[in-house]
């Protein structure tokens, strides 16, 4: 269909009607019957009669748009006007909004044309466009506008569907940078421009998820970057090209962090989550990076250590089953764990309980194997988790730091579980307070280097 806003029309003899043609774009698809019209209705009415024709209108608008079509077509084409799409009152903003909305929230692709009509009315077709299709444009076809060359004389029809695609796009960007959310239903004709919310949606979809590690290791954020360098190259994107290079500069400090050790990068990115309101994700990255800072500093103690935990993470991890036993989740976890309750005066049952992550002596045995034991044989891995706890034992101050992880593991649980009575402030102020203790224990003093 096409909806076109009427105004006042004029009669106007044949020689000294105005020349009408479509701009470079909208020329690759229409073609008009000829080149003379007294106005764009004609022109529609003339050059679109496959499709329904939606006028919308005023009395007067009406009755001097009547007498042109009659003088152009010996017609005055009564059917055209519909009483759903009148406008009684042009003061009346909300009824005619109410009027636009409901020709233009109809399931149809359309064609609308705001060359003519009363002042305001094409600012409010403005408004109901772009917020009819915040998300979408797809059912927009174009959005005609006869601009004017010569005064009354000629007149180059273009298309404007671009700037609402413009204004989708700019207000996608200023979302994504403030929180990281796209719309997943974000569509637009443009291909570059789809491309991006694609992508950035994928981003975010990784981001909000923690699924930090292949995001920073793969190329989305390269792809990324590439296409908004193409964006900036077109003219009128420079308008919003703040939101592209502040994206851009945030993008390539986060691909940065591929250089950086697992937990100094969660430390990072935990911090980016604390700036854009993401206080669960903030808290449960830094609590996370404690687990892989507590396995680095174990993986150093000795090498009969190093050599234990590069079996399970070469020839085990991801590989026997189950998986949840043997996982990096597992690893970081118990690391965490065996740091927070070593101590050589707590009772049986406050210590760190079970394996390792495996016993050596029983991981290669089959099923049967194992049933035929009379008893488990543990000298091996007692003596591996003796050694650590022994090491972290010795550090300066340890106690201190095994309370920090109890208290980031007790508030990352309650947040978690929506268990937590407290306020949004103080959360983060809380937080706040946990990364400046992880700031002190894990990079200034590095408390898990064994006392001298």
């Amino acid at each position: 269909m096409v909806i076109t806003l009427l105004g006042k029309g004029f009669k106007t003899e044949e020689a000294k009607r105005a020349r009408y043609s479509f701009g470079e774009n909208l020329f690759k698809q229409f073609r008009l019957k000829k080149s003379n019209y007294t106005n764009m209705l004609p022109l529609l009415i003339d050059n679109f009669e496959d499709r329904e024709i939606i006028p919308i209108f005023t009395k007067e608008a009406k009755d001097t748009q009547q007498v042109v079509l009659e003088d152009e077509f010996n017609c005055k084409y009564d059917d055209l006007f519909k009483d759903d799409y009148f406008l009684d009152n042009t003061e009346d903003f909300s009824s005619i909004l109410k009027v636009l909305n409901s020709v233009i929230t109809q399931n149809k692709p359309y064609i609308i044309d705001l060359t003519h009509s009363f002042r305001h009315l094409p600012i409010l077709a403005t408004i109901s466009l772009i917020a009819n299709h915040i998300t979408d444009t797809s059912r927009v076809e174009h959005i005609f506008f006869a601009k004017e060359i010569v005064p009354f004389q000629e007149y180059q029809i273009i298309d404007l569907k671009e700037y609402l695609e413009l204004a989708n796009l700019s207000m996608m960007l200023s979302s994504f940078n403030q929180n990281y959310t796209v719309s997943s239903n974000m569509k637009f004709t443009n291909a570059l421009y789809q491309e991006i919310a694609d992508e950035l949606e994928d981003f975010s979809s990784h981001f909000l998820s923690n699924s930090l590690k292949p995001l920073i290791d793969g190329t989305l954020i390269d792809d990324i970057i590439d296409n908004l360098n193409k964006l900036q190259e077109k003219e009128e994107i420079k308008n919003f090209q703040n939101y592209i290079e502040e994206i851009i500069r945030h993008l390539e400090s986060i691909q940065a962090l591929k250089y950086e050790n697992e937990w100094m990068r969660l430390y990072q990115l935990s911090k980016v989550m604390d700036n854009r309101g993401y206080q669960l994700n903030a808290i449960t990255l830094l609590f996370e990076s404690v687990g892989f800072y507590c396995k680095d500093r174990i993986y150093g103690i000795s090498k009969e250590i190093q050599n234990y935990i590069d079996y399970f993470e070469k020839e085990l991890l991801g590989k026997k089953k189950p998986i949840t036993k043997y996982s990096l989740y597992t690893l970081v976890n118990q690391s965490r764990n065996l740091v927070k309750l070593s101590d050589s005066n707590a009772k049986s049952r406050d210590k760190f309980r079970g394996d390792y992550l495996y016993n050596p002596e029983t991981i290669n045995l089959t099923k049967s194997q194992f049933k035929r034991l009379n008893t488990t044989p543990r000298r091996k891995i007692k003596s591996i988790i003796r050694e650590i706890e022994h090491y972290i034992e010795s550090c300066d101050d340890i106690e201190w730091f095994q309370e920090f992880i109890r208290e980031i593991e007790n508030l990352r649980n309650n947040l978690a579980h929506g268990n937590s009575s407290q306020e949004i402030d103080d959360v983060k102020e809380m937080y706040q307070k946990l990364l400046k203790q992880f700031n002190v224990f894990c990079i200034e003093e590095d408390i898990l280097k064994k006392s001298q």
